[in-house]
């Protein structure tokens, strides 16, 4: 769906492109960049950096784009925290439709025109698309394409789903900035997870939210297992926080990795009285260990096998610590 196909009975809306940043230095510029170089016309465009006090470079070489392109725009968060980084930008936008990026992301040249466009043909106040992993090093792409597969997260099915549908919600959203007078601002309670918070609370006032795979954004893994599982660990953690908020907000697929730690440690504890329980325990972590192998060879039959054996090492690595960070989550409100 090219910009030519946008309802020209309408005039063009005005989108503000709002990116929280801290210490982004090597990937904010060609964040930016990928804005720059929109279909969609740059006069119709203003990019709204918010900087947590960077100290990397990152402040500067934003500056120095902004004296090169005048829709550019840096804001301040001295908090240092995501949602009132959005905040801060939302609140500061002349925009009629407000997009969210990520600073590790660069988006597709239509992405903007897409979005728009499927905004106006769906007539919904909220749309996005799909994220594809990319890599410069080995394990940034084998992460990738772990991250990206059905079995790595399951409860993100923007990463592979190939058919535009409603969906419970999206990454890096464009939004109707009237949404936000309408239903208020992200959460600044919430470390991570403050969109799909965002989006249950759309869903609750009775709106929709659009998914179109041809919405396309590309993402930069962590460049080691290790950052990997230190991510995902927080990041499961901070999920409990959204289901706290909003029981409702929980679905069976995000409670499999952390029952699936706390049945593996009641078994292991019970083995010692009686042999029964880690044969089960056993039996679990073989069939554990089988769809592993089963998504690996999936996963690596497109790139002739070249990532046949670290992915059995990042699968597991995802899961377990989504699912440990989870079970912690449960007992700790904030992980910073």
């Amino acid at each position: 769906m090219e910009i030519s196909l946008i309802n020209k009975s309408d005039t063009l809306p005005k989108v503000s492109v709002v990116i929280p940043m801290y210490n982004e230095i090597d990937t904010i510029e060609q964040c930016i960049g990928s804005v720059l170089h929109q279909v969609y016309p740059q006069k119709s465009i203003e990019i709204v950096v918010v900087d947590g006090c960077s100290k990397d470079g990152s402040r500067e070489k934003v500056e120095e784009l902004g004296k090169k392109n005048g829709n550019i725009r840096l804001l301040d968060n001295p908090d240092q925290m995501t949602p009132k980084a959005l905040n801060i930008g939302i609140k500061n936008a002349h925009g009629d439709v407000v997009i969210i990026l990520g600073a590790h992301t660069k988006i597709k040249d239509d992405f903007i025109s897409q979005n728009i466009a499927n905004m106006q043909k769906m007539n919904v106040k909220c749309v996005g698309g799909t994220q594809i992993n990319v890599g410069e090093t080995y394990t940034q792409r084998a992460i990738g394409y772990a991250m990206g597969s059905l079995f790595g997260i399951p409860s993100a099915p923007y990463r592979f789903w190939k058919k535009e549908k409603f969906v419970d919600t999206v990454v890096y959203a464009a939004y109707k900035k009237e949404l936000f007078d309408e239903i208020g601002y992200f959460d600044e309670k919430l470390l991570i997870s403050e969109d799909a918070e965002f989006n249950w609370r759309i869903r609750k006032a009775g709106y929709k939210i659009f998914y179109n795979p041809q919405i396309i954004s590309y993402y930069y893994p962590r460049k080691s297992i290790v950052k990997l599982i230190k991510q995902l660990f927080r990041y499961g953690i901070l999920r409990v926080n959204v289901i706290k908020k909003h029981l409702d907000a929980a679905k069976p697929i995000h409670l499999v990795p952390p029952l699936f730690i706390l049945v593996s440690i009641a078994l292991l504890i019970l083995g010692f009285f009686n042999s029964i329980f880690m044969s089960i325990l056993a039996a679990i972590w073989g069939f554990y260990f089988f769809c592993i192998l089963i998504a690996t060879i999936i996963t690596s039959l497109n790139t002739k096998l070249k990532y046949f054996f670290i992915l059995p090492i990042i699968f597991p690595s995802i899961h377990l610590s989504w699912g440990s960070g989870f079970v912690v989550g449960i007992f700790k409100s904030q992980y910073k």
